[in-house]
């Protein structure tokens, strides 16, 4: 491993480093990343796609353009390092690695390996391992900047869109205790029932409503159109792991209502009079995601009016909130909703955009609904009729 050059990004604050390896110790480093970056795009198996020609660039030693990764975790990376103390040190960090661009040249060459090994093809392994790559390697980034370093790098056709690419990002908060919440993916066929779990895609949709200050889902691959929305997080510290604070405060605001409202559930009466609500308890409502992506963007938006000073404020006001009547919040809430299915042409939209509205009114101490989730209820729907009808 050969460091050609170092770099300083200080748009990100992170050094980025121009590195010359062979294809041997690449595999080394990266082959178990790949089975770990669940969330990325699998491999193309086209036979007439450019992958397929690259395998026989690489046998004849083409130089190809390089793979960009980085660290999620930070190394004690000194710019004096020689290339024997960075080897060593980004061997013992390789399990932190994310590939930000290359991933589909990362497959070629795993596979290339692969199948010159069970061919007993000798010659052309030992010509391919011992071939030189260049790797790019951000060191020192924060989770922040390798988003934003994603978003400008995967630029191709076929992109991973935004809410892909966060899940990658935050893939190892499944397995990371935050404030005792459990992420539960799609896959593991589990259902987020209890108190303290949330569904993975359903917080990171959130996450992204909080980044970009809009409530409304992504439905173009346009990544870049979504740099504006790092942009607004400037007067924010970057430092600072916002995702976790992200999730404490939704989870702290969840809790509360549940026990404000202490079990309750909207009665057979109403159900009978008005069908099946949108929500027969508490947990039910705001744990949608419809409703964490309108807290999402309304903590973001109350953020960008100086409402809010920073994201915490959200945990010191959820201990002010108080349900006198949680029977009647209950089914305020669930009439406002039903209105909407029955008066919107996108349901999961108005849905978003009422619950933006909800916790704008519920979390401003300006608002004659501040700490008063019924008020709330209320005149969310009339902000939202006024804006939409």
């Amino acid at each position: 491993m050969k460091i050609a050059s170092k770099l300083f990004d200080a748009r990100i604050n992170a050094y980025n480093l121009l590195v010359e390896v062979s294809i041997c110790d690449y595999e080394t480093l990266v082959k178990d990343v790949v089975k770990k970056n669940e969330f990325q795009r699998k491999r193309v198996r086209s036979s007439k796609s450019v992958y397929a020609l690259l395998r026989e660039d690489l046998i004849k030693q083409c130089v190809i353009p390089p793979i960009v990764l980085a660290l999620a975790d930070n190394i004690d990376f000194q710019q004096n390092d020689d290339d024997d103390d960075f080897q060593r040190k980004l061997e013992e960090a390789k399990d932190h690695l994310v590939i930000l661009d290359g991933l589909q040249r990362t497959y070629t060459i795993l596979e290339l390996l692969y199948d010159l090994r069970a061919s007993n093809d000798e010659a052309t392994l030992s010509l391919v391992m011992g071939s030189k790559i260049r790797i790019e390697i951000y060191v020192g980034l924060n989770r922040l900047g390798i988003l934003y370093r994603m978003l400008t790098l995967n630029t191709g056709q076929t992109p991973m869109s935004l809410r892909q690419q966060i899940e990658m990002l935050y893939l190892d908060y499944l397995t990371k205790e935050v404030d005792g919440v459990e992420l539960i993916r799609e896959s593991e066929a589990k259902n987020a029932s209890k108190l303290n779990q949330y569904n993975f895609k359903d917080v990171v949709e959130g996450f992204n409503a909080y980044l970009d200050r809009d409530e409304l889902p992504i439905d173009k691959a346009d990544i870049l159109e979504n740099i504006n929305s790092l942009e607004k997080l400037s007067k924010e510290n970057q430092n600072t792991e916002l995702f976790e604070k992200y999730l404490a405060s939704l989870n702290k605001l969840v809790a509360k209502f549940n026990d404000e409202c202490d079990d309750l559930e909207v009665s057979d009466e109403y159900i009978k009079e008005k069908g099946a609500p949108f929500g027969k308890n508490i947990l039910q409502i705001l744990k949608r995601p419809q409703a964490i992506s309108g807290f999402g963007a309304a903590v973001g938006k109350l953020l960008d009016f100086e409402i809010l000073t920073r994201l915490d404020d959200v945990c010191d006001i959820v201990d002010d909130i108080k349900i006198d009547d949680p029977n009647a919040f209950l089914e305020q809430i669930n009439d406002s909703l039903l209105w909407l299915k029955g008066n919107s042409k996108k349901i999961g939209n108005a849905q978003r955009s009422y619950f933006t509205f909800f916790f704008r009114d519920l979390l401003n101490r300006d608002s004659d609904s501040y700490c008063k989730p019924l008020l709330s209820s209320k005149s969310a729907l009339r902000k939202y009729q006024a804006q939409n009808m």
